[in-house]
């Protein structure tokens, strides 16, 4: 079992935080100790086989899209390359695992009671009246899409996560229009806050 250097609550996610109307910055948190530039090689972790639970009922398994799959690895391995880490499936000395899901959540808008002020002119008097006519608030609903994608890099060595970053946002028509360009932009987003790059000098 890998020793989290701190345990991130994976709300939701999957794809396209990048491309929501208001993009969030990606969370992080990593081991201010590792010397990052002293890896050269990375590979992906591989998940092992779902542990069936105490009763021997068989265990659930997320549900997994292969070409998703070849998207993440693609940006995630991009991003690698630019850090200068090289892919090496025979000997790593970092792992990288991600996680993704979606969350449905909904919105419920009311709008409160308002007063309009009104008034007439009456006959030769020129009296005013003034009217106070309440209209009643209403109750709108709105469901949405929340994402979050989660990156864990791995010291292959010492089994622990070194590195982990972040990012949650309300998901876009865009994005889940077009996938591909969405999971690029948002893990080239969490990658912007990789140690070896905030210690860079502009």
């Amino acid at each position: 079992m890998f020793k989290h250097i701190k345990t991130l609550f994976l709300l939701a996610a999957v794809f396209g935080l990048a491309s929501c109307a208001s993009p969030r910055q990606a969370n992080i948190d990593y081991d201010r100790t590792v010397d990052f530039s002293q890896y050269q090689t990375f590979a992906f972790y591989q998940e092992l086989a779902a542990t069936p639970a105490a009763d021997n009922t068989p265990a659930e398994k997320p549900a997994y899209d292969p070409l998703l799959d070849q998207h993440f690895k693609a940006a995630i391995t991009r991003e690698m390359a630019a850090l200068g880490y090289r892919l090496d499936e025979a000997a790593p000395q970092l792992l990288v695992n991600y996680q993704t899901n979606v969350e449905n959540r909904e919105d419920v808008r009311s709008s409160p009671f308002t007063i309009n002020a009104g008034y007439g002119y009456f006959g030769r008097n020129s009296a005013f009246s003034f009217g106070f006519p309440l209209f009643g608030g209403g109750v709108e609903k709105v469901n949405y899409k929340v994402g979050t994608i989660l990156i864990d890099v791995i010291d292959a060595n010492a089994k622990r996560v070194i590195w982990q970053g972040v990012l949650e946002g309300r998901l876009s028509n865009k994005a889940m229009q077009n996938p591909q360009q969405a999971i690029n932009d948002s893990v080239a987003l969490i990658y912007q806050r990789y140690p070896t790059r905030l210690t860079q000098t502009p």
